[in-house]
């Protein structure tokens, strides 16, 4: 262990302010045997505190010292008066120790600093607890509105898909698995007045790697290439080149980048 990483840590003034985890204090008494460092480091930081209670002392008024005097009945070097014995002199008892104000006021500025510490302490503590709070709901709502917003452009996206599907003028092409692939299915929506052409695949067998899925219609018995399916092909009505006329659309896997005629096999296949 890194002596003096441990000490930069802040263990130090944990374990001198009371603030240290049990486990940490077993830690810190451990090397505590150990390391000189560590007992120098303790002992300056102690002597550091009661300096700052020292320098922070404030002596008190003459007058406020006069005052207790007089309260606790001393004269004003401290002195407690009696009764004249029958001698005529006036004894004098003396107190054994003077009251030490100045040490009792570095004691309290001590507490006080020491109390001040760990308010410090705790309020710092509830402060990054409630912090962390805050980033866990803000991310939490970041979410949701990200969320939202994605359920709302897919919302848009369904309903406009609905509207182009609804149309009047719109062919439906049930496009059926062929033997390579049965369990295939998509459908061609053909629009007979704009010629647009969309695409919606129902089922079909995520294409292997450097290959891609291209749409053929069948003008006057021979392909033209109606484009090629990307990545967003699964997720919902995709737009297709715009075919003039055809009698079928078909759908077969070529090489990534698509081919300029068909080759075999046949995924699916649709007569109009």
């Amino acid at each position: 262990m890194n002596i003096q990483e441990y000490i930069s840590s802040g263990i130090v003034e944990s374990y001198v302010l009371g603030l240290a985890s049990n486990e940490e204090r077993q830690e810190f008494d451990q090397l505590y045997s150990i390391h000189a460092e560590l007992r120098q480091a303790k002992q300056a930081f102690e002597k550091n505190l009661e300096q700052q209670a020292l320098d922070g002392a404030v002596p008190p008024p003459a007058v406020l010292k006069q005052k207790l005097w007089n309260n606790l009945g001393l004269d004003s070097v401290g002195a407690l008066p009696v009764d004249k014995p029958a001698g005529g002199k006036l004894a004098v008892l003396t107190p054994v120790r003077s009251f030490n104000f100045a040490k009792m006021l570095a004691a309290a500025s001590v507490i006080l600093l020491v109390a001040s510490t760990l308010l410090n302490f705790y309020f710092y503590s509830q402060y990054k607890s409630s912090a962390a709070k805050l980033d866990e709901l803000i991310a939490s709502n970041q979410q949701y509105a990200n969320n939202s917003n994605l359920m709302q452009a897919k919302l848009l996206q369904y309903e406009k898909s609905f509207d182009l599907i609804k149309d009047s003028n719109m062919a439906v092409i049930a496009m059926k698995g062929q033997p390579v692939s049965p369990q295939s299915f998509t459908t061609v929506y053909w629009n007979r007045q704009t010629k647009d052409v969309y695409l919606l695949v129902n089922a079909l067998p995520k294409a292997a790697a450097g290959k891609q899925y291209q749409l053929w219609a069948i003008v006057d018995g021979k392909p033209v290439s109606a484009g090629l399916l990307g990545a967003d092909a699964n997720e919902g009505l995709v737009k297709m080149s715009n075919i003039a006329k055809a009698q079928a659309f078909a759908i077969t896997l070529e090489n990534l980048g698509g081919s300029k005629t068909p080759t075999v096999p046949i995924y699916v296949i649709g007569q109009i």
